[in-house]
């Protein structure tokens, strides 16, 4: 059965100087880094759907308004990373073209794919769009409210299948968020209040007592707003109210049970409060909604090696990299199980990856050192350590890590100094207390390292050696 939607087309201008000037590794990059963008936008705004073909991106909206105002924000996030990041060395900026129209579309295999002629002709409108700008039909003008935008003709254009021999475009501008704001509250909708909301995200304002009223006024005028109880869960979470996220999170999931951000977002705080069977059935399910949903095999995956199945978490490591081969974290994710699971060679691969596409990372350099240095590479292991401390300076378990590596080799002094920064960063670290411990026994300071064993023991009592450590021997 079909339903009326929003359909938005987007595609990166593949005809410029940039992509005939760049290396197949620098456009993997750059489309990997536009489709993570406007996947991100998409769930912020609700979509129904969306599914990147490879020559474009089909979003589903339920209202055109959300539609035009993500189409709107995708440009503009677009354009400020494109003057922000240099990720083609010597290209210019390639461009968005966005095209929109409103009609009936009709949902196959539960929704994993849909077909109509509204998403055929938001593609045609898109085709026809020039460079960084969004294309609607009269229908989208006629369902938005219209004093809230600035738009103009685009002229007069035969679309292929379309049903009229020739439609009339528009090219919507900006959205006035002066108009908006000064419509009186008692008139907003509760979709204008949602959208007021998402127009935060990624502002100074977001996650602010603005865009969580906001929420509640959308919920207020519409309880059963899935939507809005899903961003608003979001939102209260980053705030530390995990408890009542997990109330719209359950309840955004009750009303749209094939919601796949929504089952994401509720497995993160549901392995965050070690609900751990929950949060992998919650992942299932956004995966099987959205098979290509890289966040959640990554978040999947580190679960999994968590729990110790590695087999399983390489798997969907690797599938991650095959739809976003440019993401530095999953490839230090994905170093971590490898090395756990004994491969060093493939571990070393990728944390190179992972610090060639993010020099300043210094959890890999962390991570990397550590690798290096059971390999037995002290000299490169230290390198990587005095790495993430430049870039990190108070990372302590860098500066417990780097102590040791002193330490063993007789550099006491400077030894010292990392054990001190590290307990004064991390106070109840019972393995840093020990090793200071034994550094301060070596020099003879003996009612110094005798406090530093039994606070490692009073902290872990378990650990048999921080209990020999304090005990007599017999």
């Amino acid at each position: 059965m079909g339903r009326y939607a929003a359909a938005v087309f987007s595609d990166l201008e593949q005809h410029s100087l940039a992509w005939s000037q760049a290396s197949r590794d620098e456009m993997v990059s750059y489309i990997s880094a536009y489709r993570h963008l406007a996947e991100a936008l998409a769930g912020q705004y609700g979509s129904l759907h969306v599914n990147f073909t490879g020559d474009g991106h089909l979003f589903l909206f339920e209202s055109a308004d959300a539609a035009v105002q993500f189409g709107l924000k995708l440009i503009g996030a677009w354009q400020v990373r494109a003057a922000t990041v240099a990720d083609l060395a010597e290209g210019p900026h390639t461009p968005l073209r966005i095209g929109c129209h409103f009609g009936e579309c009709v949902p196959l295999d539960g929704g994993e794919a849909w077909i109509g002629r509204a998403i055929n002709l938001a593609k045609r409108v898109e085709d026809t769009a020039e460079p960084d700008c969004l294309y609607v039909t009269e229908n989208v003008l006629e369902l938005v409210d219209l004093p809230l935008y600035r738009f103009e003709e685009a002229g007069s254009h035969a679309l292929k299948g379309d049903h009229l021999p020739r439609r009339i475009l528009y090219r919507v501008m900006t959205l006035d968020e002066d108009a908006l704001a000064s419509k009186p509250d008692e008139d907003l909708t509760a979709e204008v209040w949602f959208l007021k909301a998402a127009a935060l995200i990624g502002t100074g304002r977001e996650n602010s007592e603005q865009e969580e009223n906001c929420y509640r006024e959308a919920l207020r005028l519409r309880p059963e707003y899935a939507e809005a109880h899903n961003n608003l869960a979001v939102l209260l979470r980053a705030g530390g109210d995990e408890k009542e996220a997990a109330r719209h999170y359950r309840e955004a999931l009750r009303l749209r049970p094939g919601y796949p951000e929504a089952h994401y977002n509720y497995a993160i705080l549901l392995e965050a409060r070690g609900s751990f069977a929950g949060a992998l059935e919650h992942y299932q399910e956004a995966l099987r909604l959205r098979a290509d949903y890289v966040d959640a095999h990554h978040s999947y995956a580190n679960l999994l090696k968590v729990r110790g199945e590695l087999s399983a978490a390489n798997q969907h490591y690797r599938e991650a990299l095959r739809l976003r081969p440019t993401d530095p974290e999953i490839h230090n994710n994905y170093a971590i199980a490898l090395e756990d699971a004994g491969d060093q060679r493939q571990a070393q691969a990728h944390y190179d990856e992972a610090l060639r596409l993010r020099p300043e990372y210094p959890e890999a350099h962390y991570n990397y050192a550590i690798l290096l240095e059971n390999k037995g590479e002290t000299a490169q292991a230290e390198d990587h350590y005095r790495e993430a401390l430049r870039i990190w300076p108070d990372y302590p378990e860098a500066h417990n890590n780097l102590a040791v590596l002193l330490h063993m080799r007789g550099d006491i002094s400077e030894a010292e100094e990392h054990y001190g920064r590290a307990l004064e960063l991390r106070p109840d670290d019972p393995e840093t207390h020990y090793n200071f411990a034994l550094l301060l026994k070596a020099k003879g300071r003996a009612a110094e390292a005798e406090h530093h064993f039994r606070v490692a023991y009073e902290l872990a009592p378990d650990v048999p050696a921080f209990r020999s450590a304090i005990e007599p021997p017999t």
